[in-house]
């Protein structure tokens, strides 16, 4: 069940959205201005966030902005604003997309599920799990097995690149140049230095990091 917070100065207004998207299957919390949208995402996590932009206290264009500085959670705006001067300004502050009133309901249910839809597959992205290991780029966290471990930063951008390029054999030229780049002047055999510091850490899971000779090094899935 998805969780969608709205953000509307007008009582009737939230009301309607509250029933209808509950009916529709969202799990609803509401917000009747700016500052309290910025002090419920500050608290929860939300799947989206459907904001009006002219409220009191805190307008959606400010409220906006202060939940971007911490949260990239989809924002929808919907404003009787209509001008592209408005839209440019709500896109501008960060929102993924803005919808003038009045609008069919219909409409916002699809615009709802093709803005999570579209951000949980990014936040898809942004992790690669293989053979019991899942590597999160975003919190740079490693746990294998659902058991976290540490690496050190060289250890676990060593290890997403070679989860990213799975059966792929890497040079330890390629290897330094994602890892250090080309101006690297020490050994390349350093290479090998934090393949042994990362095969160590990975315990029983370091049966996947191969050695090739005369080729480099890969990850392999089996």
């Amino acid at each position: 069940m998805y969780k969608v917070l709205i953000c509307d100065d007008e009582k009737k207004i939230r009301e309607t959205f509250f029933d209808y998207l509950s009916a529709k299957g969202f799990k609803v919390s509401l917000a009747a201005d700016g500052r309290e949208a910025v002090n419920k995402t500050a608290n929860e996590s939300f799947d989206l966030i459907i904001m009006d932009v002219m409220m009191p206290v805190m307008n959606g264009l400010e409220a906006c902005r202060n939940i971007r500085k911490s949260c990239d959670t989809p924002i929808l705006f919907l404003s009787a604003l209509g001008e592209e001067k408005d839209m440019l300004n709500g896109f501008g502050c960060g929102a993924d997309d803005y919808i003038v009133k009045p609008f069919p309901m219909s409409v916002l249910v699809q615009k709802c599920n093709a803005l999570i839809n579209r951000h949980q597959g990014l936040k898809l992205e942004k992790q690669i799990e293989l053979c019991g290991i899942l590597l999160d780029k975003n919190s740079k966290r490693v746990f294998i097995d659902g058991n976290e471990i540490l690496l050190p930063k060289k250890s676990f951008l060593l290890l997403a690149l070679l989860m990213e390029n799975k059966n792929i054999v890497l040079s330890r030229e390629q290897i330094i140049f994602n890892l250090w780049d080309w101006d690297y002047d020490g050994d390349e055999r350093a290479v090998d230095t934090h393949i042994k510091k990362l095969r160590k850490s990975l315990g029983e899971k370091s049966k996947h990091i191969k050695t090739v000779t005369g080729g480099g090094y890969t990850f392999r899935e089996e």
